[in-house]
């Protein structure tokens, strides 16, 4: 590959516009110093490429990957795009050129340097998506479900399936607030698209139900085996602001509230507690 004109190529940031990218590399028979986003770019001494997002180039070289390298290197491509930390671009870059010089195994040779880049990278965001199948948690709005998230990486087209498929016949909305973007579904339609600003809805009427669900985790919670350190290590922290009966851990000064009893003594603790929600309007 020539090393004539170094330069970095900037692009919009999408994955057609990356594919692009991949494509002007080729044809231009060089690899850049760097790759970047048109909004993220910083003074350079280096020339820069403006790569223009091309719908044929992008499909060319999606084809291309998926005929001579097969569905492994491509969903390894498509899954190392939604890691979301700097430097991404050029480490796919490297990889596609590899898995075009050395064939369809490139994609198993997670010794290589190269290779275990992406293959960590890929491991991550799944881990993160699997993360948030587990433990995002809804509130309800006016009949419909919405969920905020703050995940590392871009997980919404890897979860989308599955919340579909669960809840496929309700109206939800899952927002991203750290990429700007929000899962839209219902009965008839499922699409990601960008927000820039949302105004969240009221769901303070949902509040009773998420006290109530507190109130059963701590009641059916045996004391014996309180385990802070294990529970880290299975539901790890940055994760507990989505889940109601473990949120109120995370304000300083916080004391447990365990209880444990017989079937029937569970029972009606649960059951006169209800009832005093209900006489308080809570």
């Amino acid at each position: 590959m020539s090393d004539r004109g170094i330069l970095i190529f900037a692009y919009d940031g999408s994955f057609e516009g990356f594919l692009s990218a991949v494509f002007d590399s080729f044809s231009m028979k060089t690899i850049p110093a760097d790759i970047v986003v048109f909004d993220d770019m910083e003074p350079s001494l280096l020339k820069i490429h403006y790569v223009e997002t091309n719908s044929e180039h992008a499909k060319r070289v999606e084809i291309g990957i998926a005929k001579k390298l097969g569905g492994t290197v491509l969903n390894m491509v498509k899954r190392a795009f939604l890691f979301d930390e700097k430097g991404k671009e050029k480490a796919i870059l490297l990889f596609i050129h590899k898995a075009f010089s050395e064939g369809k195994a490139t994609g198993s040779k997670i010794g290589d340097e190269t290779v275990n880049r992406v293959y960590k990278m890929c491991v991550a965001v799944n881990n993160e998506a699997e993360r948030f199948r587990q433990f995002t948690r809804f509130s309800d709005s006016n009949g419909a479900l919405v969920a905020v998230i703050h995940p590392k990486h871009f997980v919404l087209p890897l979860i989308k399936s599955f919340f579909c498929a669960r809840i496929k016949n309700e109206h939800f909305m899952i927002f991203d607030s750290e990429h700007g973007a929000a899962l839209i579904h219902t009965p008839e339609r499922t699409a990601i698209i960008p927000v820039e600003n949302l105004e969240l809805p009221d769901c303070s009427e949902d509040r009773f139900y998420c006290n109530l669900w507190k109130n059963y985790y701590r009641h059916i919670a045996i004391a014996s085996r309180y385990n802070p350190a294990c529970r880290r290590d299975h539901m790890p922290k940055r994760f507990w602001q989505y889940l109601p009966e473990v949120q109120e851990e995370l304000e300083h000064g916080f004391v447990p509230k365990l209880s444990f009893g017989t079937a029937k003594e569970i029972a009606a603790a649960l059951e006169k507690e209800f009832d005093r929600k209900l006489l308080e309007g809570e």
